[in-house]
């Protein structure tokens, strides 16, 4: 099966209010394969918590996709419900939560670190998302935004057991607390999703920097408005500095073309609200 046409770009900006930038993004184009990750625990050691999970789990999944190994063979359990390269990034999420905590737990400069995480693997006839934290995987697709990763977060979680509101967790002191992210545990379950890919899909990667200053319907007009990756990038960071730039903020735009349409729908391990997977809903 034909891989789809990539058009890919990435920028990750400081901001203007802190001093170091602690996330971290890769591009490999070779593998196309995109990862984001914002980095915590200062000092530094939210930078090297980025930065090691997103060489670890480039480094890990070439290894492993290069050689076609088992699923039984690569780092903890497979899941059956995912095809082999969903194992694979399942499997370098994993090892590299692994190696972060234990940097964390024998070194002082490093307590507390962690990182969260944001994957796209865009495989023939497949694309593969995988996050754990807050930041975001987007999909816009038919003139339409749905953010296809899940937020780690306890307000996030409040709201979906129906004991917080939205405008409950919009104010709440603990909006940006994560129940999930790498480091803070020995063991870790990120959620990954697999769909099948259709023309003109367009992707968005992202920090919490961008999400927390623009809305997903001002990202959706952005990205329909311009069909440059690279662009696209410069003008989501631009309006987030010139909202006041609180937060590093990173950006990667993944733009797909070429697609031949599937006689399936979506695959795999895809969440149960399909029925109403473009429905428009407010974000927090």
């Amino acid at each position: 099966m034909k891989t789809p046409l990539v058009k890919v770009a990435g920028l990750t900006d400081v901001g203007l209010k802190r001093d170091g930038n602690e996330d971290f993004l890769s591009i490999d184009a070779s593998l196309d394969l995109y990862v984001v990750a914002d980095g915590m625990g200062g000092h530094l050691a939210g930078e090297v918590a980025s930065r090691t999970a997103v060489e670890l789990i480039n480094k890990s999944f070439r290894q492993w996709k290069e050689s076609d190994i088992p699923v039984e063979e690569i780092f903890g359990y497979p899941d059956t419900s995912l095809s082999k390269t969903g194992n694979y990034v399942l499997g370098s999420i994993r090892l590299a939560n692994k190696v972060i905590h234990e940097m964390a737990s024998q070194h002082n400069k490093y307590h507390g670190m962690g990182t969260t995480i944001a994957v796209l693997a865009v495989q023939p006839g497949l694309i593969i998302s995988a996050n754990a934290g807050d930041s975001p995987i987007y999909l816009i697709r038919n003139g339409q935004i749905e953010k296809i990763s899940k937020d780690h977060k306890f307000v996030s979680e409040q709201v979906e057991m129906g004991i917080m509101t939205i405008e409950e967790a919009e104010e709440s002191p603990m909006k940006h607390v994560l129940t999930k992210n790498l480091g803070s545990s020995e063991n870790l379950d990120p959620d990954v999703f697999e769909i099948e890919p259709a023309k003109n899909d367009r992707f968005i990667l992202c920090s919490d920097g961008l999400t927390d200053l623009l809305s997903d319907d001002e990202i959706l007009q952005m990205v329909e408005e311009e069909g440059n990756p690279e662009v696209l990038c410069i003008n989501l960071i631009d309006m987030a500095l010139q909202r006041g730039g609180h937060d590093n903020t990173t950006v990667v735009s993944v733009y797909l073309s070429d697609i031949k349409r599937q006689k399936s729908g979506l695959l795999r391990k895809i969440r149960a609200v399909l029925g109403s997977f473009f429905a428009s809903r407010k974000k927090f």
